[in-house]
């Protein structure tokens, strides 16, 4: 990756989290000016400045809870879009297009969970309501799809800690060959001819020993020193032919 592309991504990731920070404040601001303007429950508790308007404060505070909600799920949109965006924006900066994009969308699903999780607790009768059933539905989920979960966290420890990179050669449960993709689910690797992919899922890469071929200077050194006498040689044959 050039120079210039990674200054590109560092500038796109603070200004992907400003954008998020803002939507964040701006949501907060407008939920305190709301709540002062339309939560009072008596007429005596409203401030002097706001007396004039007490009828049409009482007319719109049963409403309160439902315009709070929707400037939450509206606004809470624009935060999830914007954070799952700037997580993308990171991602790429450690892996390829298709892992990246995948995380983006896990965090944009899990960013909508929440986000009707906390309008649902709003318009319930509390929020440990919206929490019992947002837990069960979880577990459920979680016992039917605990291989893929394992798999799938396995490979984003992976991606963030980087025990090897693309190209390195690399021997994983008795599989020798060269990684050419690191996807969410599995490792790909490439036989050493590029005839063979090999698909090993995460969860297995993640408990098992990785051998990984050191690449010795040395060797590299001499190999070159050879080619650079090979060339020497067919240079001076050449001379004293012509």
């Amino acid at each position: 990756m050039s120079a210039k592309r990674k200054d590109l991504q560092a500038v796109s990731f603070k200004s992907g989290g400003l954008k998020t920070l803002t939507y964040i404040i701006f949501l907060s601001i407008l939920l305190s000016i709301l709540n002062f303007l339309l939560s009072w429950s008596s007429r005596e508790s409203i401030p002097q400045v706001l007396q004039p308007y007490s009828d049409i404060i009482f007319a719109v505070n049963p409403y309160l809870i439902y315009i709070q909600s929707a400037l939450i799920l509206a606004i809470g949109y624009l935060i999830v879009n914007s954070f799952s965006n700037t997580v993308y924006i990171y991602m790429r900066r450690l892996t390829d297009h298709p892992t990246a994009a995948t995380m983006k969308t896990i965090v944009w699903t899990l960013g909508i969970a929440i986000l009707l999780v906390i309008v649902t607790s709003i318009l319930s009768a509390g929020p440990w309501t919206a929490l019992t059933v947002g837990s069960f539905g979880g577990l459920v989920v979680g016992f039917a799809t605990q291989t893929v979960l394992s798999h799938f966290v396995a490979g984003i420890f992976i991606i963030l800690t980087r025990p090897f990179r693309f190209g390195d050669m690399i021997t994983i449960a008795g599989q020798t060959g060269i990684v050419k993709e690191m996807k969410i689910m599995h490792l790909i690797l490439e036989t050493k001819d590029g005839s063979t992919e090999i698909l090993i899922p995460n969860g297995m890469v993640f408990t098992q020993i990785i051998l990984r071929r050191k690449i010795v200077v040395e060797e590299t050194t001499t190999q070159i020193h050879e080619l650079r006498e090979e060339i020497e040689s067919i240079k001076k044959a050449t001379e004293m032919r012509s």
